[in-house]
């Protein structure tokens, strides 16, 4: 069955009419009395879904950030590549002998350029703290992939959740308009019975009481679906006024879900977990690097040079080249006592990863626990209000052919109709609820996909 229900829909004027009337006017108080919503307000999973992906920004700052994490990479290989530098000079000179006491020379003044091009190349041979920057940027790369799958783990986690709080909320308002309803025709039953001298003032007034009850429900679950839908609209946006979804989609069977999502696989799959142990590596590859610079370093330099002159005041031009290939070996031996205290920072930071790792596991296992006892109690739940449905139901038909045998009024047929819609109504919620559930182990093992969810509350 799928609910296309509106939650908030006041209900209107009913005639009034005698206990004859009662089974036909009772009938609007199942799930199916219909809708104020249009259908154009009112969105499926897969829907609110393709709205949250064109309007999710933190889908973007995902993206984003791998994009820079690419970049870190590549920035890193380059460490390992050779530096090659050209530089070109250009220089007017201009001399003047003021004075001289040597009879070769006199007195004069000249202007000439002189033109200089150099080429070097350096290639690093050992350079610890360069050729450690490539893991280290790698290892951030998985970690920044670690932290993507997480948030969007989370994001998917926490629409499912909002949506599912939207379903829950309609058919709560379902629930508290059709005892309304009921609530009210009851009353005004009352009342024609009271006009005609065959009920007493007190009855009516204890219906009319009820009725007050009923409506201070409904209000209460409209406040409800307002503040659920407040909730969705962060992932959808404000035109949306309800969800429609298969009220009763499948749920799995524990023995097998347990089977499925062991505690052992937990710490493989579990994307909190998964970003620990990345950021683990990460402050690992960070220490490495900080004790590779109490390193030497060698490199291979080769410098190539071209200079013109083309005169001067006390000869002629020349040109020279020159070439130069040498090994460049370097040991830094003091640097104000930095590199020791930022090698003491690293372990410590290596230490703070190890304590977040185990953290992270302990969490996880908690949380599983408590998730697969409340899915287990839900399930009992869902069984239980499954055997409340049916023999609501079986009450149900045997009012109906007591009330048609003249041996029942009609109001125990209104109550027992209530009854049978109302347990219809919980047990979708409580399906619901076992639903949202399994949904959060999903999430937990990094494995909720919204797609196939979207086809379970479809009804496919």
């Amino acid at each position: 069955m799928t609910i296309c229900v509106a939650p908030w829909r006041r209900p209107g004027k009913l005639r009034r009419t005698g206990p004859a009337g009662l089974a036909t006017l009772a009938l609007v108080a199942g799930i199916g009395f219909g809708s104020a919503v249009s259908a154009q307000s009112q969105v499926t999973l897969s829907e609110a879904a393709r709205l949250m992906q064109t309007s999710e920004l933190d889908l973007q700052m995902i993206e984003l950030e791998q994009q820079v994490a690419q970049e870190v990479v590549m920035q890193a290989k380059g460490e390992r590549r050779p530096r090659v530098r050209l530089s070109l000079s250009y220089v007017q000179t201009q001399q003047e002998i003021v004075n001289q006491d040597n009879t070769t020379f006199q007195e004069g003044s000249s202007t000439y350029p002189t033109m200089n091009v150099a080429l070097a190349i350096t290639q690093p041979i050992y350079d610890a703290v360069r050729f450690k920057a490539l893991p280290l940027a790698r290892a951030e790369e998985e970690l920044v992939r670690a932290q993507a799958v997480a948030a969007q783990n989370e994001l998917s986690r926490n629409f499912v959740a909002a949506f599912l709080r939207v379903a829950s909320a309609q058919l709560q308002v379902d629930e508290s308009e059709a005892i309304l309803r009921a609530r009210t025709q009851l009353e005004r039953d009352i009342g024609l019975l009271v006009d005609g001298g065959r009920a007493d003032a007190d009855r009516q007034y204890r219906a009319h009481g009820d009725v007050f009850a009923a409506r201070a429900d409904r209000a209460e679950a409209e406040m409800g679906m307002s503040e659920a839908l407040f909730g969705l609209h962060r992932f959808t946006g404000p035109e949306v006024e309800g969800v429609r979804f298969n009220a009763n989609a499948g749920v799995a069977q524990f023995r097998s879900f347990q089977d499925t999502f062991s505690p052992d696989r937990l710490a493989q799959m579990n994307p909190d977990v998964q970003v620990a142990q990345a950021s683990l590596v990460v402050a690992q590859r960070q220490l490495d690097r900080v004790r590779a610079a109490f390193r030497p370093t060698a490199n291979l330099t080769l410098e190539s040079e071209y200079e013109k002159t083309e005169g001067s005041l006390f000869g002629g031009g020349s040109t020279v080249t020159s070439t130069e290939l040498g090994l460049e070996l370097g040991w830094s031996v003091y640097e104000g006592g930095v590199r020791r205290s930022q090698k003491r920072e690293s372990e410590t930071r290596v230490k703070m990863a190890e304590l977040r790792l185990q953290q992270a596991q302990q969490l996880a296992e908690r949380r599983y626990q408590s998730l697969t006892s409340a899915l287990q109690r839900a399930l009992e739940a869902v069984q239980a209000t499954a055997n409340d449905r049916r023999v609501a139901a079986e009450r149900y038909n045997a009012a109906l052919e007591q009330v048609d045998a003249g041996r029942q009024t009609s109001e125990v047929l209104l109550e027992s109709r209530l009854r049978r819609d109302t347990m219809t109504l919980r047990s979708q919620l409580a399906r619901l609820r076992a639903i949202q559930l399994q949904a959060e182990l999903y999430a937990l093992f990094g494995a909720l996909d919204l797609d196939t969810l979207s086809q379970d509350f479809a009804g496919a």
